[in-house]
């Protein structure tokens, strides 16, 4: 509630505009400072210093000083208002940050959805709102004194180190563009509220190219070597129970995901009732291919996808693993109701619980300390570079586009951009799997047939 226009809160007032009470100018009791007051149509009441000195025994002392200090502000806030636009100057930009991240947070869900943002696309808008708290140096200001020229050139400054306010920049101009997104749309949320007249405009900054960004993948003997390796390591005896358990379980995971084109993030969500048999296949083929139903809510784009997959072996294999007794005169995976509903991927003492993310990563740093070196000539590899290699070997075997995109729960584009055009070392690649014909021996006479184990594929390839 506001202080009352008199008594002993306000004397020596003084209207700004002869006959209008909305705003004033007053000192408070004890003070020779000019205060001013304004009344804000629909944003309520503003009461604030003109930091103009008065004298306790003249009244004319700074009252015209303090009278334009009023006046300025009162025609600052008529014009804002005439535009549309909040005219109280109530927080700062820092706090409309806070105040956008509080909307973004109510549209958080568990998963992909139309219209909503995911925990992680959330940490992210985070993340690169606190790259334009740098770079005003972690000092708030007001809305209305947005430099949009200094704005502009923000894509400038974040690809310019500074040792203090800007120590790591973006590794590309992707990431520039993806920071841009968020901090465009917090300041559009400014412009739909009414704090800012326009949207500010930023350096165009060209993004690289999908072939560019793309992450690497195995050539076939690459694929071949590393399989080898880590089969030697899931084998090893010289561990525990427990690691034995992990090892054997991971070096599934990467035959799965090769195989299937399975993302990391929906092969970790994978429930046993996920699992069907491909009743539309032959006896012969079931024994190999079955069905895998991806839910929505682990899918990337949160739509729910089907696939066929040539890993029934894999999955009989993690079964064994589990300890999971096989269901008699029931329909593959052969899994009791009591355990239809548990993810696939595990604790080894604890089946309620998924296989840590700290378990993938430090089996994923051992494989890599095996790996890297030795076959993978510093290409960057990771639990994605899987699916990766299982796309591009489709595409090697000249599957077509449209149903290897939708197998894989991509867009043909995507395939087209990223997956067709191999990298400097494909070349040779390419000879070699056309010189040998081994490699497409293997596979079916039909170029549509995805379900292809690579691991035998592969380990019939002649590379001397």
């Amino acid at each position: 509630m506001g202080r009352p226009g008199q008594g002993k809160w306000v004397v020596d007032k003084v209207q700004v505009l002869d006959g209008y009470d909305d705003c004033y100018i007053y000192k408070r009791p004890g003070s020779n400072i000019w205060q001013y007051y304004l009344s804000i149509p629909g944003e309520g009441e503003e009461r604030k210093s003109t930091k103009v000195k008065g004298n306790p025994t003249d009244i004319s002392v700074g009252r015209e000083e303090a009278r334009k200090v009023a006046l300025d502000r009162k025609l600052d806030v008529m014009s804002r208002q005439k535009q549309g636009l909040k005219a109280r100057r109530v927080k700062k930009l820092f706090d409309f940050i806070d105040e956008f991240l509080e909307e973004e947070l109510k549209r958080v869900r568990p998963y992909n959805q139309r219209g909503f943002i995911t925990a992680g696309t959330y940490r992210g808008k985070k993340v690169h709102l606190c790259s334009l708290k740098r770079f005003y140096r972690d000092k708030s200001i007001k809305v209305e004194d947005l430099d949009y020229p200094k704005l502009y050139e923000y894509p400038t400054w974040r690809l310019t180190p500074e040792p203090i306010w800007n120590p790591s920049v973006p590794k590309n101009n992707h990431s520039v563009c993806t920071e841009l997104t968020t901090i465009r749309a917090f300041f559009g949320f400014l412009h739909r509220k009414g704090y800012i007249s326009n949207v500010p405009t930023f350096k165009k900054v060209e993004r690289e190219s999908l072939r560019v960004n793309r992450r690497d993948y195995l050539n076939p003997r690459q694929y071949q070597q590393t399989i080898n390796t880590v089969r030697a390591w899931s084998r090893r005896t010289d561990v525990t129970s427990i690691q034995s358990y992990n090892r054997k379980m991971l070096y599934e995971a990467i035959k799965i995901m090769s195989n299937s084109l399975l993302r990391i993030g929906e092969l970790r969500k994978l429930r046993w009732s996920d699992l069907e048999p491909a009743t539309q296949l032959s006896k012969e083929d079931q024994k190999n291919a079955h069905i895998i139903r991806i839910r929505k809510e682990v899918t990337k784009v949160g739509e729910p996808r089907t696939l066929i997959s040539p890993t029934v072996t894999s999955f009989n294999i993690i079964r064994e693993l589990r300890g999971i007794p096989k269901q008699p005169r029931s329909p593959w995976p052969c899994i009791p109701p009591e355990f239809r509903d548990q993810l696939i991927f595990t604790k080894a003492r604890d089946p309620e619980q998924p296989l840590g993310m700290g378990t993938w990563n430090r089996c994923w740093q051992e494989i890599k300390d095996l790996c890297e070196e030795r076959y993978w000539n510093n290409k960057r590899i990771s639990w994605y570079s899987w699916r990766h290699t299982g796309i591009s070997f489709a595409v090697a075997r000249q599957v077509p586009h449209l149903p290897l995109a939708k197998f894989a729960g991509t867009g043909s584009r995507y395939i087209e951009d990223v997956y067709y055009h191999h990298e400097a070392e494909a070349k040779q690649t390419y000879q070699l799997l056309q010189q040998n014909r081994n490699f497409f021996n293997q596979a079916t006479a039909d170029e549509n047939d995805l379900l292809v184990d690579l691991e035998t594929v592969v380990k019939d390839i002649d590379f001397e």
